[in-house]
């Protein structure tokens, strides 16, 4: 696939996600929930409870709208207002969803394979990192890198693609710097390994 089709592509599923569901479309923010899959289990569960309870909330909400409106509130004045700027994220869908959403990502790569030329993947690490580390090494880099990435993701709220592609296009300016710090290290790391070869 041409890069800018995979590009546009991306950039709109992006974009889609955000108008659709009014959360940032981040894998690693996916990720992060099934590593902590009991604690996230917990969360839905008083979620729904306190659902459940919205009857019993809005009554007494609309108790203390009346009191206030009638000047009963005592000494604590009128009520603010909710005038807050922009709009705000969408409550976090249920695992099952996002469940759904990393089965669809799974099955998408291997659609794409397929179309690309078979569904047969090609065993092994790839050649250029094998030939310059040897089969082993090549794998203990993937293996470390992967670990890398992950620490990353972790300590600064996100990937690549949920700073870059959605944190960016918010203009975040978290996700700019943390975007900067990305692009920064990917070009120190290839002149680096560059010189080495």
């Amino acid at each position: 696939m041409p890069w800018w089709i995979a590009a546009a592509a991306l950039g709109a599923v992006t974009v889609g996600h955000w108008l659709a569901l009014r959360r940032p479309l981040g894998v690693s923010g996916i990720l992060g929930r099934f590593a902590a899959f009991r604690e996230e289990r917990e969360r839905e569960r008083g979620a729904a409870a306190a659902r459940s309870d919205g009857a019993a909330l809005e009554a007494l909400l609309a108790a203390t709208a009346e009191a206030a409106l009638a000047g009963d509130l005592g000494a604590a004045g009128p009520a603010p207002s909710g005038g807050g700027s922009g709009r705000l994220p969408a409550p976090l869908p249920p695992l099952s969803a996002q469940g759904a959403f990393l089965a669809a990502l799974v099955a998408g790569g291997l659609l794409a394979r397929a179309l690309a030329g078979g569904p047969s993947l090609e065993a092994g690490v790839p050649g250029p990192l094998a030939a310059r580390l040897g089969e082993g090494g090549a794998l203990l880099a993937l293996l470390g890198g992967g670990a890398l990435v992950g620490f990353g993701s972790a300590a600064c709220g996100g990937c690549t693609a949920g700073h870059g592609l959605t944190g960016c296009a918010r203009l975040s300016p978290g996700s700019l710097v943390a975007t900067a710090a990305f692009f920064g290290a990917a070009i120190a790391t290839s002149l680096l390994l560059g010189r080495i070869s």
